[in-house]
């Protein structure tokens, strides 16, 4: 026998041997692609004008377990930059809070520039009323809503926290939300962020979404409505430490929170960026998660 037949030979037996080792492994492997998370999943429900070609960017997933328990309910709002961004981009969160006892909600809503910032904040009151009118069905406690944002999105939550207009519009009010949580945001103070604050990138973007009118800044400025007996529900605020715009900006809304006597707590991320801190929210062994649940545990 050639040297040549040997080398064939020896070609075809260890094809034949990872063949066999792939095959040996594909239970597994299908059955890991199939795994279905063991909680259920409601995706695109719509709770705007479904007459709008671009429906879908007022549309809702839920989280949830079933209805014969009323649980209390996150409504996550994501972030990119007010323009970008899905409610699919939930990371480790529903994995996490679900067996806690929540359920979790993830929107959808308008993005500028085809909307205004307005139109972004009537939608989470709109998710706040549609949570509401479908608590029987999904099992919502809805004594217990909170709010949750990450970003642009903390900076929505924030807003519609401080500023009742919103959740007033659709017959509801400040009291209705039990709490709000705000993943690191640079957006509390917009003037501020114009004037200050931030890169130059950062102050451009600003100036493109919030216009140059300091009026209109200041309206959509968490920290301007800040004031006593509004029944501003309780706040935690999530915040990169190596990050100095979004720290002394996290630092000045607490203060400001604290002085309307609103209960406030500033928790600090283990991440490097507002991105990881987000990702890194709800996986096994965050600091800022077992900071963030124990605060959830407290307010409900």
């Amino acid at each position: 026998m050639t040297q040549f037949a040997i080398l064939r030979i020896l070609k075809r037996s260890f094809i034949a041997h990872l063949l066999v080792v792939c095959i040996s492994y594909l239970p597994s492997i299908v059955l890991a692609a199939v795994e279905k998370p063991p909680y259920k999943i409601t995706r695109d429900i719509y709770f705007g004008d479904i007459s709008l070609p671009d429906k879908e960017l007022q549309s809702l997933d839920v989280y949830w377990e079933d209805n014969e328990t009323k649980r209390p309910v996150i409504i996550y709002v994501h972030g990119g930059g007010w323009a970008f961004g899905d409610k699919a981009e939930v990371n480790s969160k529903p994995d996490y809070f679900l067996p806690q006892g929540f359920s979790f909600v993830s929107m959808n809503y308008r993005l500028r520039w085809d909307y205004k910032l307005y139109d972004q904040a009537e939608d989470l009151a709109l998710v706040v009323m549609w949570v509401r009118e479908n608590a029987d069905q999904f099992g919502f406690d809805t004594k217990r809503i909170i709010l949750m944002g990450h970003e642009s999105g903390a900076h929505l939550v924030s807003l519609v926290g401080t500023d009742a207009r919103y959740l007033k519009a659709q017959g509801l009010s400040l009291s209705d939300i039990r709490a709000v949580v705000a993943i690191d945001t640079l957006s509390y103070d917009v003037p501020r962020v114009l004037k200050e604050l931030g890169s130059f990138i950062q102050r451009r973007q600003h100036k493109l979404i919030f216009g140059e009118d300091r009026m209109v800044q200041l309206q959509a400025s968490p920290i301007h409505h800040a004031k006593r007996n509004k029944d501003i529900p309780q706040f935690a605020l999530l915040y990169v430490p190596e990050n100095e715009s979004t720290l002394i900006q996290t630092k000045a809304f607490a203060k400001a929170l604290s002085l309307a006597n609103v209960n406030v707590i500033m928790i600090p991320g283990n991440a490097k960026t507002n991105q990881s801190l987000d990702v890194g929210l709800g996986q096994e062994g965050d600091i800022s998660t077992i900071a963030l649940i124990a605060f959830l545990r407290a307010v409900l």
